[in-house]
């Protein structure tokens, strides 16, 4: 074990006072509250007491034993202390201190859920973490949009997170910033996370500079710091970062991005044994991503189920720094009524932190590229039936706002989503408008068909046309297919293919699609309602040829 004593504290680090405050749901929100903080190995145990806050300052004052476990991290050793407040009255406002009979935390307060409640607010964020300064993360920008955005919206009841929470969740430098950043609101607003891959991130030696990063297959440090902050109903192993909580109306999802098989189960069944009115989801990687280069093959395979036959009806998402919401969604299709798939609603990012080159897709019905500087949060509504969604930056201007009314079966603003007369071609959810004008799929013999040359030239790969022929290349791969021929020249070697290659639209020459799929290691949907063919590739670099 690390000797507490034998180096100087970090900066930030752990000390006999109780610090990383915070309030969380670890069970039924009208009669229970979490805290969870830190000191050091000096303070072996702790108690939070806590009491009505009457106004008259007279009420009893109550005690609950911290549950203690010794944390030892890449920088320091401390003692994360978690105690629940049991048997409150629903609606009722308490006052509380955590730490020993030593060391005291400030005053704070916190109100139980009311009972019958289904009208309330929360606010989302994800993607907040900070990398910069690396020696001491500034999470003040994530501080001031939630400390701006509860003073507009001061009955907003808690918050909840999509991930990446910090940007590398197993340096407890970053966790000392996330905390620092977010003193004086999480102590109040139960604060409830879910993990996402900067979570599981980290560096071998963080100090004087970050290397050797690291991904793990469990958030370690966040298990570690938060093992009692949230409901102990997860899967075996991952309970931490998968969890359940109802408030209000609402049954809330929250899915780690670990071990998806099986997650998937324990979500499946999670959601089918409730009843509550809205079921609403946290997964960090998006479904339906806007990145380009985008894919979902560790995801969608595995939560397909529980996402759309448990019915969600909103996932929530982020990872790509950019706001999206999409149509609702089943099987690959899109609809246009709620009742008929899930919306997956990604929340941009709320540290103003810049990706490039974000794009609208074909699954999206609301998009902004959030290339500007500045931070998102998004405001949750439950009015009974109704769901709104307000998505804001930190400067006052208003992304998006839409509203699912249940009891109508519609989304406002409406969005009517596409059904094409003839079959069109995607890459990745990009329609390939402009490259294939004129040129569609088609089927032979209950065989779908495409414009091998149209395709990979749409997406950056090499393309080479002589007569009666064409020779085409992307990720690493090539193959030449020869018209009315069968035989398909590959770079390791000929393959027969289901049917032989021909002249369609415009003179170009199709190939059968499962054969080209299964050539370039390549996976396709067909979205019957809608009438469009997507092909994806579970690869993020791109298909651009090399210039000799």
């Amino acid at each position: 074990m690390r000797d507490n004593t034998a180096a100087p504290k970090p900066g930030r680090g752990s000390a006999p006072a109780p610090d990383h405050i915070m309030l969380s749901f670890s069970g039924d929100p009208r009669t229970t509250a979490a805290v969870t903080w830190r000191t050091d190995v000096s303070v072996p145990d702790g108690f939070m007491l806590y009491r009505e806050d009457d106004g008259s300052w007279q009420g009893e004052t109550l005690r609950a034993e911290a549950v203690t476990k010794r944390f030892e991290s890449d920088i320091d050793v401390s003692n994360i202390h978690s105690a629940r407040a049991e048997g409150l009255k629903p609606g009722t406002r308490y006052v509380y201190t955590v730490g020993c009979g030593a060391h005291r935390s400030g005053e704070f307060s916190f109100e139980t859920e009311p009972p019958d409640l289904t009208k309330f607010k929360f606010l989302i964020i994800a993607d907040h973490q900070q990398g910069r300064p690396h020696e001491k993360p500034d999470y003040s920008r994530v501080g001031r949009l939630l400390k701006d955005t509860l003073a507009a919206h001061p009955d907003c009841r808690f918050i909840l997170t999509a991930g990446d929470n910090c940007d590398n969740g197993q340096n407890e430098l970053q966790w000392n910033g996330m905390f620092s950043g977010l003193a004086g609101i999480i102590e109040s607003v139960p604060y409830m996370m879910a993990t996402g891959n900067h979570d599981n991130r980290g560096f071998i030696s963080y100090l004087p500079e970050p290397v050797g990063k690291f991904y793990l297959k469990r958030a370690d440090f966040f298990d570690a710091q938060f093992g009692h902050s949230y409901p102990k109903n997860g899967p075996d192993g991952y309970i931490t970062e998968n969890y359940s909580f109802d408030y209000g109306n609402v049954h809330f999802l929250v899915m780690g991005i670990n071990a998806q098989e099986t997650v998937a189960d324990w979500a499946y069944d999670d959601l089918r044994a409730s009843e509550k009115t809205w079921k609403l989801g946290a997964y960090h990687f998006p479904i339906y991503p806007v990145m380009p280069e985008g894919e979902n093959a560790d995801s969608y395979p595995c939560l397909r189920k529980p996402i759309e036959e448990g019915r969600l009806d909103v996932l929530l998402a982020g990872h790509e720094h950019s706001f999206a919401r999409t149509y609702p969604m089943k099987n690959d299709e899109l609809f246009d009524r709620p009742s008929k798939g899930v919306v997956h609603y990604i929340c941009g990012n709320g540290g103003a932190n810049v990706y490039i080159s974000n794009c609208r897709k074909i699954w999206h019905s609301a998009f902004y590229a959030q290339e500007e500087p500045a931070a998102m949060v998004t405001i949750a509504e439950v009015d009974g039936a109704k769901f709104t969604l307000t998505a804001l930056l930190d400067d006052g201007r208003v992304a998006d706002v839409f509203v699912i009314d249940k009891d109508a079966d519609t989304i406002t603003p409406p969005a009517l989503a596409p059904i094409y007369r003839r079959t069109k071609l995607a890459y990745k959810g990009d329609m390939l408008e402009f490259a294939a004008r004129g040129v569609f799929p088609c089927q032979r013999d209950s065989a779908w068909y495409i414009p091998a040359g149209v395709l990979i030239g749409a997406i950056g790969g090499a393309v080479s046309k002589t007569a009666g022929k064409v020779t085409v290349g992307a990720y690493k791969r090539t193959a030449a297919f020869t018209e009315d021929s069968d035989i398909a020249e590959t770079g390791t070697g000929d393959i027969r293919m289901s049917g032989a290659a021909f002249r369609g639209d415009r003179e170009q020459l199709y190939v059968p699609l499962d054969d080209f799929a299964k050539i370039f290691g390549m996976n396709w949907q067909y979205a019957a309602r809608n009438n469009f063919i997507n092909i994806d590739h579970p690869s993020e670099n791109t298909a651009v040829s090399e210039q000799p």
